[in-house]
């Protein structure tokens, strides 16, 4: 950007040896133009680096979050997890619903998440 400045400078230096006001006022609004597209295109250059920036600290963030969430789970403990659960589908909205066995035994009244109803 720095380079585009100078150009501009250089220009801007050149534009005050113009004795024609016809031509000097014409190079002036273009030179303004110039000046104004190269102050939006460094702005924009700023915001893209901010967002890289921000993409890449949530990019670490989820890679914690995922580690987090999917520590190593041994096959003994999936196992354990699957005997617990059972899936079994609402009566009302018939959508899946995976439910603790125990609940199931404990609890007459199951209220299904989506319709809001007794699910069993």
């Amino acid at each position: 950007m720095k380079e585009f400045k100078d150009k501009i400078e250089n220009i801007k230096d050149e534009l005050s040896c113009i004795e024609d006001d016809k031509y000097k006022n014409l190079f002036g609004s273009l030179l303004s133009i110039i000046e104004d597209i190269t102050y939006s295109i460094e702005e924009m250059n700023d915001k893209q680096e901010s967002l890289e920036e921000s993409v890449k600290y949530i990019d670490e963030d989820i890679i914690g979050l995922q580690d987090e969430l999917f520590e190593e789970v041994s096959i003994e403990d999936l196992m354990e997890i699957e005997e617990e659960y059972v899936e079994i589908n609402c009566k009302h909205c018939d959508k899946p619903l995976f439910v603790e066995k125990e609940s199931i035994n404990k609890n007459k009244n199951l209220p299904c998440p989506f319709c809001n109803k007794d699910a069993i």
